[in-house]
């Protein structure tokens, strides 16, 4: 009998051995978990937000390597978010010439090359660098978030319905009777399985501690995919142009793009205007395959008549020779 309790007794001590040792070997998830949020949230095959939106020199190494084959002058601003796949898909909002906000998306291989798959325009004027100049806008030294500006957002949202901001990076202040803080943030729709987005916003914080929000401007791209594949989206700006007209963008597939509308054809349209002394040349940007010389200058300021120009859908004036 004793030797029966004694052999229960070993093989108990046994199997707590075992267990103790096996839960030893098995990391916890909720501590795995929480560290992964504190380092910005890397899960496999799905975007993360960055844990901190500042330019390192290791990126700002990938980038430029991306965007050599460009003519536009895009700078990088803050870090958005990342996805790993078979290499890594980097987010970025960058300085498109200085003039307006753009997200670059980036592919980098796990050999260290690096393209841009896509890049999403904004209506958003990029801040200009202005120092301490009393009721301009500032660049912040840094694009950390920082105490107040979490704060006058989050006294904003109080009253906010239909989405939920995140913010990710600062991006401007103002001095004024009080603050206004200019950031960019994860725009999550209150709607079942919402499609995440990036929007500007501009929040006003008084003296007495209130806060709203006073302008938005929204990005047209998602960031909640879950495809391990590098961005099939290839339609990136090519090549800046500086009509005298408008600035215009050729891109990668061989359209053209003028005020976030995409056009299929660039069309120079030349010839001599009633009493005209010399030649006039008319460069539109147009979904019209074929415009008539007479079209091009009577829709370029000459008619009087509505019905003699075009919708920014079917044709826009982007150069006058």
């Amino acid at each position: 009998m004793k030797k029966a309790i004694s052999f229960i007794l070993c093989l108990s001590l046994i199997a707590a051995c075992i267990l103790a040792f096996a839960s030893c070997g098995k990391p916890n998830n909720d501590d795995a978990i929480a560290s992964r949020a504190e380092s910005g949230g890397e899960i496999v095959g799905g975007w993360s937000r960055a844990a901190s939106p500042v330019i390192t020199d290791d990126f700002k190494k990938v980038f430029d390597k991306a965007v050599t084959e460009f003519d536009v002058d895009y700078t990088p601003v803050a870090y958005l978010a990342s996805q790993v796949v078979a290499g890594t898909n980097h987010c970025v909002l960058c300085k498109a010439m200085q003039s307006s906000y753009v997200i670059v998306y980036i592919y980098e291989d796990l050999e260290g090359n690096a393209e841009v798959t896509d890049i999403v325009f904004s209506d958003a004027a990029a801040q200009s660098a202005q120092g301490d100049v009393v009721g301009g806008w500032a660049e912040p030294e840094s694009p950390e978030m920082t105490d107040n500006a979490k704060t006058a957002l989050e006294k904003a949202c109080e009253t906010l319905t239909g989405a939920a901001y995140t913010p990710v990076a600062l991006l401007a202040t103002q001095v004024v009777a009080g603050m206004n803080y200019r950031m960019i943030c994860e725009s999550r729709p209150a709607v079942p399985d919402p499609e995440v987005g990036y929007v500007i916003v501009t929040v006003y914080a008084d003296l007495q501690g209130n806060a709203e929000i006073t302008d938005t401007i929204e990005f047209q791209n998602k960031i909640n995919s879950n495809s391990p594949e590098a961005s099939e989206t290839t339609n990136a700006a090519k090549k800046a142009v500086d009509g005298n007209m408008r600035t215009y963008y050729e891109l990668n597939d061989g359209t053209w793009m003028c005020d976030d509308v995409v056009y299929q054809y660039r069309l120079e349209i030349s010839g001599r205007m009633p009493n005209a002394a010399k030649d006039s040349t008319f460069v539109y940007l147009s979904n019209i395959e074929e415009i008539s010389f007479e079209q091009a200058y009577m829709a370029a300021g000459i008619s009087s008549s509505t019905e003699d120009y075009f919708s920014p859908e079917d044709a826009v004036l982007v150069e006058m020779k």
